[in-house]
């Protein structure tokens, strides 16, 4: 059997939480990624609500591979901000609950370390490591825009406990980065691993498309990431298109013809 494990988020199949579970399974993924603000909350879980769920999974062989938290607002975005830190941090202990390794956050875009943002967001990056390291789940930061340097800074500054980094392969062909380079700067903090192709146009602009049929490289990528010793989850994800469920189906079976 493959070192890698893949999961599937499950917010992109439009089906109510218990079916997207068993397509999960049919689909072949061991883990899936539940959004915690959109799919399950921790106000919609009592004690028995958990135990159950739980049971679920372990019904169809599934591990929780991560909960994401969608940005309504960022941690760039000052207005709110004591709220947004709140909810992150019940989202933590409801990860640790659903015995999830990770919660993922969107930080926002951040131009440079010179934003005149930064130490703010470094107080509150500190602030919730401290928080997670208490709870026993990690925290990662998906890169969003933003490039491998202000990343790299950013988690730096986080002294309070550790921070992880959640990787898009699709933000790679976004933002013209070399993804080569930027697993090699960043493997040490990357715990998470977020699945998407793109496709990039002479203008600048990118599109998501289904998994292999755009620009990222998975014959290169795969033996990259293995290289580096990750042991942590491949999750496919697809946020954009008419057939997403499909798309995620497919890209799991693409998966599995490369992976070693």
């Amino acid at each position: 059997m493959s070192r890698f494990k893949l999961a599937v988020a499950t917010r992109s199949f439009g089906q109510p939480i218990k079916r997207a579970i068993k397509t999960a399974a049919q689909m072949g993924a061991r883990g899936v990624q539940l959004d915690v603000q959109n799919e399950i909350t921790p106000a919609s879980f009592g004690a028995s609500g958990e135990r159950q769920f739980r049971k679920l999974l372990e019904e169809f062989n599934l591990s929780v591979a991560s909960l994401r938290l969608p940005a309504r607002r960022t941690l760039v975005d000052p207005e709110f901000l004591d709220e947004r830190v709140s909810q992150i941090k019940s989202a933590l202990e409801f990860a640790w609950r659903m015995k999830s390794p990770h919660l993922i956050i969107h930080p926002g875009t951040i131009q440079s370390t010179d934003n005149v943002h930064f130490p703010v967001i470094c107080e509150v990056l500190n602030d919730l490591a401290r928080h997670a390291s208490h709870i026993g789940t990690d925290l990662c930061i998906a890169c969003e825009k933003n490039s491998s340097a202000v990343i790299r800074e950013l988690v730096s500054k986080v002294t309070a406990g550790f921070i992880g980094i959640d990787f898009d392969t699709a933000e790679m062909i976004y933002t013209r980065q070399d993804q080569e380079a930027t697993i090699r700067e960043l493997y040490t903090w990357i715990k998470s691993y977020r699945l998407r192709d793109a496709v990039r146009e002479m203008d600048g602009e990118g599109a998501e498309v289904a998994l292999g049929k755009g620009m990222v490289m998975w014959d290169q990528f795969l033996p990259l990431v293995l290289e580096t010793g990750y042991q942590g989850w491949l999750t496919v994800d697809r946020t954009q298109g008419e057939n997403k469920l499909e798309d995620c189906r497919s890209g799991i079976s693409y998966l599995n013809s490369l992976l070693p």
